[in-house]
């Protein structure tokens, strides 16, 4: 078998032979393109077992077939349509789910009860039990309705530990007293436990019924369980059920919804993953693409000789070839190998995240892909620099000492060919990875976007740096001079750090503005506590229990009825007509909160279009609408709105739009009416309040004991929550621009070997004219000090950029400038990348110049 002009077999051990004597060099082609394939691969891998561990669990990850969840309890009506739909061999069951305050004995106090805000979740103890599908774990092993019964509960660990109870200990829900009969270990229908605020509690529907702490206009999650016969399709009866109810704001789904839905998301974050791992591939082809440059331009003379006995261009291109991909393909397996081990580090970065059990698994799919795209990136960037060592001329041999730059015999339309192959070629692996040419041009602007702005920035930076005279020690002097010496790698070097301090840096930048915005506020005394589910006749005695603490505190009782959209300007909601039902018929069919006032609009609400109505126009029945209301409903001033509750349609005329800033902690309204219009509805009240710090636990006692039905929630606890779920999704964003950053250094260590001759004979001159060790490691230390710092500089200035993009046009929130954390990054990357120098340059340090000076003539 023939390739070329030569067998095969010729091509491969000419390969072999001239990767002797460069192992050093060749080590870092393999390193670079390792640490990008290992970054394919552990994302690959981990999203597929996600998704694998999703779907083999997944009418348990539902507990049910079919879920139909609502604002209200399921209608004796629509009970009766559900059976007729189901047949006589199917089942269900209905939950119920609430934030609820849990009160017990204050061990600090005693005599003196404390309170504590959980997540409660009342189940059947009759036939058919909770869950119908998957395993609820409980200590001790029985099953969860034979610990409910008779006033019994079942909590997590965490309500144990900040209650200081025990099981056996007694506690108050409402009106009822509850014996903790368990612990749950886990339970099936709650995949993620990310945004719980409070500890999960277990109870009965009778316990809760007992506890009256549903009142009316209570915020209670009713979700009705459905197990099928065995012959029936999910989707089609979750069809005919979703449009016979008469609830139409009630939602249904099955578990084939929830595991797309699930690996839809998880798919989403994987990709977003991916595009930071294939960053990392791209910038370990551009090492390969450096490296490969100094390579070939080393064995020019060998390739001229090839030339004089005969060899074509296309033999040499076939040699070289066979020896980058041979080399690609051995860094791949590695990197392959290293990202299955990766794979192990990542569930402890998910922890708390998800509450399905993730096991690493070994699949040939993803593994497999990342070696294609590793060598793919090596072919892409290999290609150009083996093409210009192909064309070398035999002439070079009697010119050597004065052709040492090398200038390819390469015209004009093969450059526009091998320019055109190379961009077909990364658009078409970046179309692979990304999985549609949305996506990939997306990522591929990005990336061009930041290496231009990084590589432009490092240019202009040289340049002036060029033209600095340097007034301080010769070691500054020459090291600043090396950054524009002949041959030199700044630009990548620097674009290839930069990209991974930038990628690391934003992720830490619009993390702190996120929380910046969740604890605090522009206003002087943003509200730290919320009191849901107040009565109409329990405004003065809420009252009273928080002037009993903090007579000082601000406050404000907001009226509420919770409501449905029946009509706009007489076309009713089951007549809507919908461009993109997925996008659109949420908002139609959800459950609308609704206020009345009188005097002025709120705080933050900007009246943009109509006039309010004031004192004088609250007789009048009136609704003020906000403007992503007002755009969603096809509505504008003057048109009329017309809302349900429980039953009955209140009509009322549009006077004015209001943009409202949904970020301040205050209560907020789609729509708000004047006093007239919701005269006799069925009201209830939530309160805010600016409790001052020492005081918050006292204020929630005396209301919670005062009022056990009433909800105490503090801002505190959903910035924690926020905080932790930020926190683990940056850490594992970070982890991946870890490889980033790894490229970067390993690159800088593969340029330093890639001119290891070069450094050595100039070391070698130095300590000839007198220099001693420590001066020529100064000197070094000062280049690549210099080089972090620039990368840092243009790393931190890009993060900062993109950061205040996210801020301003995502968010829409406040953007800050932090100091620390930007210059800590900047003197960091300096730092890493000096001692990275300085440790890839000792054989330069140690050689001894005469030896060193021998070999090189």
């Amino acid at each position: 078998m023939t390739y070329g002009t030569l067998p095969l077999r010729q091509l491969f051990r000419l390969a072999l032979a001239e990767c002797r004597g460069a192992s050093a060099r060749l080590s870092f082609f393999i390193l670079c393109i390792a640490i990008g394939v290992g970054a394919v691969t552990v994302i690959n891998s981990f999203t597929l077992t996600l998704q694998n561990s999703i779907q083999n669990e997944s009418k348990g990850l539902l507990a049910a077939d079919i879920e139909i969840k609502s604002s209200w309890a399921m209608s004796a009506k629509d009970e009766q349509i559900l059976r007729k739909e189901l047949g006589p061999e199917a089942e269900f069951l209905s939950i119920k789910e609430l934030h609820a305050m849990a009160r017990f004995p204050d061990p600090a106090k005693p005599g003196e009860n404390g309170s504590i805000l959980t997540e409660l979740k009342a189940v059947p103890t009759e036939a058919p039990y909770y869950p119908l599908y998957g395993e609820f774990e409980a200590k001790p092993g029985k099953a969860l309705e034979v610990l409910l019964e008779d006033s019994g509960a079942v909590v997590e660990t965490s309500f144990l530990a900040r209650t200081h109870l025990k099981a056996g200990d007694t506690f108050d829900l409402g009106k009822s007293r509850v014996t903790i009969r368990g612990i749950v270990i886990s339970e099936p229908d709650r995949l993620s436990r990310a945004f719980s605020i409070g500890p999960r509690l277990f109870v009965s529907l009778k316990t809760l019924d007992a506890s009256e702490l549903i009142q009316p206009g209570s915020r209670v999650r009713h979700k009705t369980l459905v197990r099928l016969a065995d012959s029936s399709d999910p989707e089609i009866v979750a069809f005919n059920i979703e449009h016979k109810l008469s609830d139409k704001a009630a939602s249904t789904r099955t578990y084939k919804d929830r595991k797309s839905n699930l690996a839809q998301s998880i798919d989403r974050i994987g990709r977003y993953l991916g595009s930071i791992a294939v960053v990392a591939l791209l910038m370990g082809g551009i090492g390969v693409a450096m490296i490969v440059r100094v390579f070939m331009a080393q064995k020019l003379d060998s390739a001229a000789i090839m030339k004089c006995l005969g060899a074509r261009s296309r033999t040499i291109w076939n040699i070289y070839l066979l020896q980058a991909l041979g080399l690609g393909l051995l860094g791949s397996i590695l990197g392959a190998a290293a990202g299955y081990g990766f794979q192990f580090l990542l569930p402890a970065k998910l922890a708390g995240l998800l509450a399905i059990e993730v096991k690493p698994e070994f699949y040939w799919e993803p593994t497999f892909r990342a070696i294609i795209l590793g060598l793919g990136t090596t072919l892409l960037f290999c290609a150009w620099p083996l093409l210009c060592a192909s064309r070398v001329k035999p002439l070079r041999l009697f010119r050597r000492g004065f052709d040492d730059e090398h200038q390819p015999n390469i015209g004009r339309r093969e450059r526009i060919a091998a320019g055109f192959a190379f961009t077909a070629g990364l658009i078409a692996l970046s179309i692979w990875q990304a999985g549609s040419v949305k996506n990939a041009a997306v990522f591929l602007a990005a990336i061009l976007v930041a290496i231009l702005l990084s590589m432009g920035s490092a240019f202009l930076v040289v340049r002036l740096l060029k033209k600095y005279s340097w007034t301080g020690t010769v070691s500054g002097q020459y090291g600043l001079a090396n950054l524009h010496r002949p041959n030199n790698q700044t630009l990548p070097i620097v674009a290839c750090l930069g990209m991974g301090v930038m990628l690391l840096l934003t992720v830490r930048l619009t993390q702190m503005d996120m929380m910046a915005m969740l604890s605090s506020n522009t206003e002087n005394s943003p509200p730290n506590y919320f009191f849901i589910d107040i009565q109409s006749d329990q405004t003065e005695q809420f009252t009273q229990a928080l002037d009993s603490v903090a007579p000082e505190a601000e406050r404000s009782l907001t009226p509420l009825v919770r409501s449905k959209f029946y009509s706009a300007n007489g076309v009713k909601a089951q007549d809507w007509k919908f461009d993109n039902p997925a996008a659109e018929e949420w908002f139609i069919n959800r459950e609308f909160v609704l206020t009345h006032m009188s005097d002025a609009p709120p705080p933050d609400n900007e009246i943009i279009k109509g006039k309010w109505w004031g004192k004088e126009g609250a007789s009048t029945p009136q609704v003020s609408l906000e403007e992503d209301a007002a755009r969603r409903l096809n509505i504008d001033v003057g048109a009329t709105l017309t809302m349900e509750i429980q039953g009955v349609q209140i009509e009322a005329p549009v006077t004015n739009i209001r943009k409202v800033n949904w970020r301040n902690m205050r209560t907020n309204f789609y729509m708000i009416y004047s006093p007239s219009a919701l005269e006799g509805a069925p009201l209830t009240f939530v309160a805010t309040a600016h409790v001052p710090e020492d005081k918050e636990m006292e204020v929630q006692r005396a209301v919670v004991n005062s009022l056990p039905n009433v909800t105490a929630l503090s801002s505190r606890d959903i910035v924690k929550t926020v905080q932790n779920i930020t926190e683990k999704l940056s850490a594992l964003v970070d982890f991946m621009s870890g490889f980033s950053i790894l490229s970067g250094l390993i690159i800088l260590s593969g340029s330093i070997a890639s001119t290891k001759y070069r450094r050595m004979q100039e070391s070698a001159i130095l300590k000839i004219l007198g220099a001693r060790r420590f001066a020529v490691a100064r000197i070094l230390g000062v280049e690549y000090a210099l080089l972090g710092l620039l990368a840092g500089m243009i790393g931190a200035g890009l993060s900062a950029l993109l950061s205040w993009g996210v801020m301003e046009y995502l968010v829409k929130a406040p953007w800050h400038f932090y100091p620390s954390v930007t210059f800590s990054a900047i003197f960091l990357t300096a730092v890493a990348a000096a001692v990275t120098g300085i440790v890839s340059s000792l054989d330069s340090l140690n050689g001894k110049p005469g030896k060193t000076l021998r070999e090189a003539t």
